[in-house]
């Protein structure tokens, strides 16, 4: 058995990473969390979110972020109504946006807790 745990909070992985995450991302975002739904028989999460502010990549009024929940770095969008800075890729198979294992974002109340904001 092969168990392995995410030695560093991935919010601070993705804040220290920030950079090489926006060169590496199709859109990144502030927004606000409307809705979520996890299909643990996926082990998948979407969420539906209102562009509050686009940094990367054309997007504008609500958009659908499919979140795979695939490793112990994986975590849930939580709290409708709260905020969120995202980074996400496309998503050809079916038109959403991605975040593939490692969760690429971080909640605005964490991201004040630490004083931090996006470096773009």
């Amino acid at each position: 058995m092969n168990a392995s745990a995410c030695v560093i909070n991935p919010f601070d992985i993705t804040m220290n990473n920030s950079e090489q995450l926006f060169d590496e991302s199709d859109i990144v975002f502030w927004g606000r969390l409307d809705s979520e739904l996890v299909n643990t028989k996926d082990r998948e999460q979407l969420a539906k979110f209102t562009i509050i502010k686009s940094y990367k990549g054309e997007i504008s009024g609500q958009i659908a972020i499919v979140n795979e929940l695939s490793n112990s770095c994986s975590r849930v969008f939580e709290m409708p109504m709260s905020a969120y800075y995202v980074y996400a890729k496309n998503d050809d198979e079916d038109g959403n946006y991605r975040i593939s294992g490692r969760a690429t974002f971080v909640p605005l109340e964490y991201s004040i807790e630490h004083e931090w904001e996006p470096q773009l």
